[in-house]
């Protein structure tokens, strides 16, 4: 009896390290349990976000790269001019990451991070989270999966999940995240408009309702003897100037090219509180845009040339101004 003891108690130790071993391997695709975030819960509370991806065809200037930064409640982006950002997109983009969650893991091994573009040097997008310059955490998105899909993973791990965040919806450019709508007012409000331009008369238009006269109409004073004006076409100026959307923010110090110094039009607009602001709207010498600056703010913006022509054919003078109509005379005879 005794001559098995030795041989049976190798057998339990060998048992033992067995289920030792077995207790403590980790099979990479039940790691996690399928509702677990795939982003640490702070952070929702992120004050700075930088989302690079991969740098543009045929560019030298290496990876594109926009970096936000919340500031006294809002975001700007420090390496764009400090011009504000979305903050509504901005905080609604957190708010998903945070929601983010694994599933299952469609992949773990080294060279699917390369297939699915989620390696650490081969991505679509990067995306890093901090808070008081101590990150919060890193997520790496590849390419699409399927219909607003695509596949991700965090870093330091080798699972990649597919999440329901599209990688379109993250543009590592700064026009991407501008608020566009910055310069945008309520048309109603407008009660002065001043229209000018590069070797053009100016015309002082002023809204004001008449007596008895249902709404507020627009007149210049200034306007010679038999001209009126078309408050129709000033009503459409007005919600032209109002609704504006700029694309992009040039700096904030005007250049030569330009043209600042001849400007296709200009305009000075009031409202019912005498806020008044300047735009002047120039055509750069190259370029399929204008270049608008506004004296409420520092910066030059860029907007389309489709809608900056709009405007300048809504202020021309013959769109505004128009031969009055003569008064109606009685010919009955007494």
């Amino acid at each position: 009896m005794r001559r098995w003891i030795t041989p049976l108690g190798i057998v339990l130790v060998l048992q033992l390290a067995l289920a030792l071993a077995l207790s403590l391997r980790r099979d990479p695709l039940t790691a996690v349990t399928t509702d677990t975030p795939l982003i640490a819960a702070t952070a929702r509370s992120a004050d700075r976000l930088v989302i690079a991806g991969p740098p543009a065809a045929n560019s030298a200037s290496g990876p594109a790269k926009v970096e936000l930064l919340k500031k006294d409640g809002g975001w700007i982006m420090p390496g764009y001019f400090d011009a504000p950002a979305d903050a509504a997109r901005v905080n609604g983009l957190i708010d998903r990451l945070a929601a983010l969650k694994r599933g299952l893991p469609i992949a773990t091994t080294a060279s699917a991070l390369q297939r699915f573009r989620v390696a650490d040097a081969d991505f679509e997008r990067r995306v890093v989270l901090s808070r008081d310059g101590k990150q919060l955490g890193t997520l790496y998105f590849g390419e699409s999966a399927g219909l607003r899909q695509t596949d991700a993973r965090p870093a330091g791990e080798r699972a990649v999940y597919t999440v329901d965040l599209p990688t379109y919806e993250l543009p590592a450019e700064p026009s991407g995240w501008l608020n566009g709508d910055l310069l945008r007012r309520q048309a109603d409000q407008l009660v002065e408009l001043d229209v000018g331009g590069d070797g053009h008369d100016s015309i002082d238009l002023t809204r004001k309702k008449a007596p008895n006269q249902p709404a507020a109409a627009w007149t210049a004073p200034a306007l010679g003897a038999g001209q009126q004006i078309d408050s129709a076409h000033v009503e459409a100026l007005a919600r032209d100037v109002a609704q504006i959307h700029v694309d992009g923010v040039l700096g904030t110090s005007a250049q030569p090219d330009w043209q600042q110094d001849h400007p296709a039009l200009t305009l000075k607009l009031q409202d019912a509180a005498s806020h008044s602001i300047d735009w002047t709207l120039s055509k750069p010498k190259n370029g399929d845009f204008y270049v608008l600056k506004s004296s409420l703010h520092p910066w030059y913006f860029s907007i389309s040339s489709m809608l900056a022509q709009q405007i300048i054919d809504a202020g021309a003078r013959a769109a505004l101004v128009v031969s009055a109509k003569p008064a109606n005379k009685s010919a009955g005879k007494s």
